[in-house]
């Protein structure tokens, strides 16, 4: 009997540390450690890693409805070149993230309004992280290869061609795009969604669609796994 409760035991603590959940979603922020911040930013509702997909290139038609008229490759066709997808060349500066050489490779996506994703990247000393103002819901795509950021038309083009789906709501334009270097050509992508529409637990499902010429992505965020200190946190 005792071998039995022991077995017995032993799966309950089990199971209860799976429901816990990672650390750092049971201690205030100010008791978070390095690792608990490695966390965050690695796996948690307000970060992912999203596969890119290649889409056809547009014709005459859509390039003169996007203000370009013909000639030209088009912004993001670079991206398409094999040295550019698999993220090796460019320059060194600034920022340490690098592309995985051999591979294409998948993006990163980061809520960066989240209280307990800014809390992680100061505790982590995430020097990559982008600097921003004013009340926003801020989304972060890192590692977008193939952009060239001295393009002068790129934030308007990047602009256009994301929004935010919401559940029962109309689909959110950014207000603004920043666009920030990255070791090995690559690019951080900023999007600056007004608050003017609010996000509630009411819209269960949130879904990032943004285009980087010939590259697209698409994400979705649950909301109601986006809860910190018992409320939603965007």
């Amino acid at each position: 009997m005792r071998q039995i409760s022991k077995a017995l035991w032993l799966t309950f603590a089990a199971v209860a540390l799976m429901a816990a959940g990672p650390s750092w979603t049971n201690k205030p922020v100010q008791q978070w450690s390095a690792e608990d911040a490695k966390q965050v930013l690695a796996a948690s509702p307000w970060v992912g890693r999203v596969a890119v997909r290649v889409v056809p290139p547009k014709n005459e038609a859509q390039l003169r409805e996007g203000g370009r008229m013909g000639g030209g490759t088009g912004l993001g066709a670079e991206a398409l070149n094999p040295a550019n997808l698999l993220g090796i060349g460019g320059s060194a500066e600034p920022g340490k993230r690098r592309a995985t050489p051999g591979r294409i490779n998948p993006v990163e996506v980061r809520w960066e309004s989240a209280s307990p994703v800014r809390a992680a990247e100061l505790k982590a000393h995430d020097t990559d992280a982008p600097a921003w103002e004013g009340s926003y819901y801020v989304i972060a795509v890192y590692d977008v290869p193939g952009l060239d950021i001295d393009e002068k038309m790129l934030a308007g083009d990047l602009k256009r061609t994301a929004f935010l789906k919401l559940d029962n709501k109309k689909a959110l334009k950014p207000e603004r795009v920043d666009c920030l270097p990255q070791v090995g050509g690559l690019t951080t992508v900023v999007y600056l969604f007004p608050r003017t529409t609010e996000i509630t637990l009411e819209n269960k499902r949130i879904e990032l669609d943004a285009r980087f010429g010939r590259l697209a992505l698409t994400h979705s965020f649950s909301t109601a796994a986006m809860q910190f200190g018992g409320k939603l946190d965007l």
